[in-house]
């Protein structure tokens, strides 16, 4: 090492954290062993000696690849464009080549995004798209390799009308919404188009096919080697998960989500994109827009996903009690799932109306749910800010040692480490801000999809032993005499005749539920009533028509104020619940109470009709209609 090297690394190695120096000293003496640091510019290595503080990730990459390095690092100070970086021709085309190569790309282009982000180059948008298109550029290449080594035994599978059929990858969670961290594993589905066999000299059906070319895909990113790995992979949310096939046709992903699809798995569709090697757009359309977004987005607003998302609520909540994930800011309370969980719950309810909820990154998202049935702008605002630190933090998390890690450090050095990366002075004042930003999102997260039990009076308690006992007409009568109500024998044979009405009984098992948790609360609030009878009478007519779609009745039990303004709306009015029963999208209006209790003038309705149908094709009528009921 030259003297002057020498003088200024010992300066920059003073100006760290105690803790740090003697780690830094040591990295400084191997590198002396193996490398002369003269190579590099004299202004880099202050820079230099600081990342080695904060990664050891970085300060082994740096150690191995000193030449790559030292010639490179003066281009860091701008964006590099990956893409033209990853020439696939100068890959190796061998299996054990490739494997090579792309770990070694793979740790410069972290070793490069490391720089950016702790000496600040780069914005978090920039640092998470890069990781994502890192992903996808190495799925890419490990396709082709794959394909290409089982060509010359297999050839292509083609379908029954001799069209190539391809293998198309779907990229899940945080690869769909081009959102990875530092170090995290990519969440794939594999996919193929038709079935068909293989033209080859041995031919053999399509499912057998892909599942040995995903095998050799999954070797090629997720193995670890002497260079590393590329990226852990998880097929775990595939068709049936474990239990199910690696890969399946568009037929039986469809026939999956139309019979078996659930709740959290809407959810996790959200993000749901192609990735690596792109097949045509007649392709991407058929699985997107074809299959995916019909299953994800209703085209009404989905309140009966808050039964879902209530109790995938209530799991997250007791999986952070059961597990003690205080010190996790990914799982624990006020961490990055519950940031996650707000956004996409106003996705799936609100997302198949309102087209603009319809998209995968969180950053662009969260803005677009401020209204007055989202999310206050300055809510939003808070929750942006938060979940923007909490994604800075978890990535230098990981940065430290490559892994795949959520949890806060607890030892001394690595906690140096980090106040390091996030330019604190100290741990106690990076507590304070992560403790302020957990709290904003708990505060939120508290108000979504929380458990709404309505009027938990014991009156409501006895209509609900009642209902779900299927009591006779003198069994309800002596209950609602007891109630002091006046109009209790035809209370009593109203309620009686709609429980044993055949469209009544005929519904499937989830209508069955809601309307077990509806009835005792309608109850209750009819005998609030002026006109129990007539209030009854016109909601049980608007009760019988959204039967088949039941959706209407989670919304009204997710929301009381809503059910009370029907009640009071239908007491009032004939023409209302007539209305109300033809065209049960209006419903969706009882949730605002503006426009229930405020006069509204006809400039008003225009404005609201000109924003309703503005981002509506001129061509689409059955959309404009659809806006403006």
């Amino acid at each position: 090492m030259h003297a002057n090297e020498n003088k200024l690394a010992s300066a920059a190695t003073g100006s760290l954290p105690v803790q740090l120096q003697a780690p830094v000293r040591q990295w400084l003496e191997r590198l002396q062993e193996q490398h002369d640091l003269a190579e590099l510019p004299g202004e880099h290595i202050e820079s230099l000696l600081r990342l080695v503080a904060c990664s050891e990730f970085g300060a082994a990459v740096v150690l191995r690849d000193w030449s790559w390095f030292a010639a490179n690092v003066s281009s860091f100070r701008e964006q590099t464009d990956l893409e033209a970086e990853f020439e696939i021709s100068s890959l190796a085309e061998d299996i054990e080549g490739l494997k090579s190569d792309l770990r070694r790309f793979r740790n410069r282009s972290m070793l490069r995004i490391l720089w950016r982000e702790i000496f600040g180059l780069a914005r978090l948008d920039e640092t998470l798209q890069q990781l994502s298109l890192l992903a996808d550029l190495a799925l890419d290449a490990a396709t082709r390799c794959a394909e290409r080594t089982l060509m010359p035994r297999y050839g292509s599978v083609r379908d029954v009308d001799g069209k190539r059929v391809p293998l198309v990858t779907l990229g899940m969670g945080k690869l769909g919404g081009r959102e990875l961290n530092f170090s995290s594993d990519i969440d794939l589905i594999f996919l193929f188009t038709h079935d068909g066999e293989t033209d080859g000299a041995r031919s053999i059906s399509a499912q057998e096919y892909f599942g040995r070319l995903t095998r050799k895909i999954v070797a090629l990113i997720g193995e670890v080697t002497v260079d590393g790995f590329v990226f852990r992979i998880d097929t775990r949310l595939r068709p049936f998960g474990e239990s199910g096939p690696p890969v399946v046709s568009f037929a039986a992903l469809e026939s999956y989500l139309l019979q078996h699809g659930r709740g959290w798995e809407r959810y996790a569709y959200v993000k749901a994109r192609i990735v690596g090697s792109q097949p045509s757009e007649a392709v991407v359309d058929e699985l997107l827009n074809g299959l995916i977004k019909p299953f994800v987005y209703r085209r009404y607003l989905d309140y009966g996903v808050f039964e879902s998302l209530r109790e995938m609520h209530a799991m997250i909540a007791a999986e952070v009690t059961r597990r003690e994930l205080t010190d996790n800011i990914k799982l624990g309370p006020g961490g990055i799932r519950e940031a996650e969980f707000i956004v996409q719950s106003f996705q799936l309810v609100r997302g198949g109306n309102d087209t603009a909820l319809q998209g995968r990154e969180l950053q662009k998202i969260l803005p677009r749910l401020v209204s007055r049935r989202g999310l206050s702008a300055a809510s939003a605002a808070r929750l942006l800010d938060a979940y923007r630190f909490l994604r800075r933090l978890e990535n230098f998390i990981q940065a430290i040692r490559d892994q795949q890690t959520h949890d806060l450090p607890q030892g001394s050095a690595d906690r140096e480490r980090l106040c390091l990366a996030m330019n604190y002075a100290g741990w106690t004042a990076l507590l304070q801000d992560l403790a302020k930003h957990r709290a904003t999102i708990s505060q939120e997260f508290g108000h979504v999809a929380v458990p709404v039990d309505g009027d938990d009076t014991p009156l409501r308690e006895r209509f609900q032993r009642a209902w779900e006992s299927a009591w006779d007409e003198p069994q309800w009568l002596e209950l609602l005499t007891r109630e002091g109500c006046s109009d209790a024998a035809p209370l009593a044979s109203l309620v009686v005749a709609f429980a044993n009405a055949p469209a009544t009984e005929q519904i499937d098992a989830i209508a069955a539920k809601r309307l077990s948790r509806f009835m005792p609360s309608l109850l209750c609030e009819v005998l609030r009533s002026s006109e129990p009878l007539t209030a009854l009478t016109r909601v049980l007519d608007v009760v019988a028509h959204v039967l088949r779609r039941s959706a209407y009745l989670a919304l009204l039990n997710e929301n009381p104020a809503a059910m009370r303004r029907l009640v009071d709306l239908c007491a009032r009015s004939r023409y209302v619940a007539d209305q109300i029963a033809r065209q049960p999208a209006l419903l969706d209006e009882l949730l605002d109470p503006q426009l229930y209790s405020s006069a509204v003038s006809k400039s008003d309705l225009e404005e609201e009709l000109r924003a309703r149908t503005s981002a509506i094709a001129r061509g689409d009528s059955e959309a404009r209609m659809d806006s403006i009921v």
